[in-house]
């Protein structure tokens, strides 16, 4: 809806719009970076996540997002007393680690330190009452911002053979829920540990996949984001030629390629992804997963930086 919101705004009345469909990644290619343009532009107007999910886009098509330097000091404005971002907000830790990603990135430090809050989740006891506190109903997505604040800055957690030690004892309960398990295996390729079970888990995704290609969640189950997470799963184990696992991806890039959608305005064209095919605006997180799921993993990994993490 935002770039609804945006663009109609500004034209005052003309209904020159007009909306359709592309099919391939390289021929969206330029359509995509004027959208991804305007999400920058007009940032002020959007939630910090959505803001970095826009910047974090021009990664993954090998571009450099525009305005980094007044991002960054917009961003350094924006951090809280103890170095987070949106502090006390449902959602905040994930925020904190996806800000603290774009840094890293960009090869720059934030202007306070994180120490303050790392100092309140040192212990894995803190660290999950902080996350219940924070994320209710989304335990496993919810550590995954912790998981992610801590990489970013080139640590371990502390906790983090616990963590390690709880996705295995808990393998039941984080496996049957595509937004969960997504998170749980993110937070260990960052970690760079195995995935337990990995036959067991590409029976699940398969299973669970619906007619029309798309995965569904318990909780926050918006279509492309969910499929997006299904598609990423499975390409990082299909390693283990498991029958039909190829014909899942193929399904599911189809769903995705439903929620493209382009808005003309004044001889320009702006192309980006709905959260689902019957949205016909483009949205910047459904567009940053849409483009991530049309990525090799290793090609992804490489551009989030896990083959780089020396440190841990």
């Amino acid at each position: 809806m935002l770039i609804k919101k945006y663009i109609l705004k500004r034209m005052e009345g003309n209904s020159a719009e007009e909306i359709n469909s592309r099919d391939n990644l390289e021929d969206k290619k330029e359509v995509l970076l004027n959208a991804l343009n305007f999400f920058v532009h007009a940032r002020i107007s959007q939630t910090p996540l959505n803001r970095l999910m826009a910047l974090d886009a021009f990664r993954l098509l090998r571009q450099d997002a525009p305005e980094k330097k007044e991002i960054i000091q917009e961003l350094d404005a924006l951090q809280s007393d103890e170095g987070t971002w949106k502090k006390g907000h449902e959602h905040y830790v994930p925020t904190t680690a996806q800000a603290l990603s774009f840094y890293k990135y960009n090869e720059s430090t934030p202007q306070r330190s994180l120490e303050p809050f790392l100092a309140t989740i040192d212990t894995w006891d803190k660290t999950v009452a902080h996350n219940e506190r924070y994320q209710p109903g989304n335990y496993w997505g919810g550590l995954w911002g912790y998981v992610g604040s801590y990489v970013a800055l080139g640590q371990k957690p502390p906790w983090a053979e616990i963590f390690i030690k709880e996705v295995h004892e808990r393998f039941n309960e984080w496996s049957l829920d595509n937004h969960q398990r997504s998170h749980v295996i993110d937070s260990l390729r960052q970690l760079q540990e195995p995935i337990p079970q990995p036959e067991q888990l590409i029976k699940l995704i398969l299973e669970q996949q619906m007619p029309d290609g798309q995965w569904t969640a318990a909780h926050w189950n918006a279509p492309l984001p969910q499929t997006a997470f299904g598609i990423g799963i499975l390409k990082i184990l299909q390693k283990q030629n498991s029958p039909g696992v190829n014909d899942a991806i193929n399904r599911g890039l189809k769903f995705i390629d439903q929620c493209f959608k382009t808005i003309q305005y004044k001889g320009k064209e702006y192309g980006g992804y709905a959260m689902e095919p019957d949205h016909p605006y483009p949205d910047p997180l459904a567009t940053l997963l849409a483009i991530a799921a049309q990525l090799h993993p290793e090609e992804l990994e490489e551009l989030l930086g896990y083959y780089n993490q020396n440190a841990l």
